[in-house]
């Protein structure tokens, strides 16, 4: 079940990074998209936020992974494991739309329910640090 998470959690990052494509497209065209970008406009605040969205989500995905392998690894797939993973992908899902929308303080309430949700992960990864 967690290696079908992490493939969702993968798929949520291939979405996120074709935005910024689909959003400077709507704005410059496509041929100004697959030219060589020398003199683009200032980026929409779609297509910016939808950078940001990106970088966010780049910024918690190694540990997110991370957890997770280790989790498998180890044989650490409980409830608990689970449970955790489960909130940061729908932390991660609910946070995307807050982002591309402004939504405040829901942008941020679903960062914390992904960060919740790596907490949980690692709980049951903390015996092994001493093995």
């Amino acid at each position: 079940m967690l290696l079908l998470i992490i493939f969702l959690v993968l798929l949520l990052l291939l979405v996120q990074v074709f935005l910024p494509g689909r959003y400077l497209a709507e704005q410059v065209g496509q041929s100004a998209q697959m030219g060589p970008r020398d003199d683009l406009p200032e980026p929409s605040t779609e297509l910016a936020r939808s950078r940001r969205a990106l970088a966010n989500l780049q910024e918690t995905l190694p540990i997110f992974l991370t957890v997770a392998i280790l989790s498998i690894v180890f044989g650490e797939e409980g409830w608990l494991s689970l449970l955790g993973a489960c909130l940061y992908l729908f932390g991660r899902v609910a946070h995307l739309p807050c982002y591309l929308k402004g939504l405040t303080p829901w942008r941020s309430l679903a960062f914390l329910v992904a960060l919740i949700g790596i907490a949980l992960m690692i709980i049951p990864l903390v015996p092994h640090i001493w093995r």
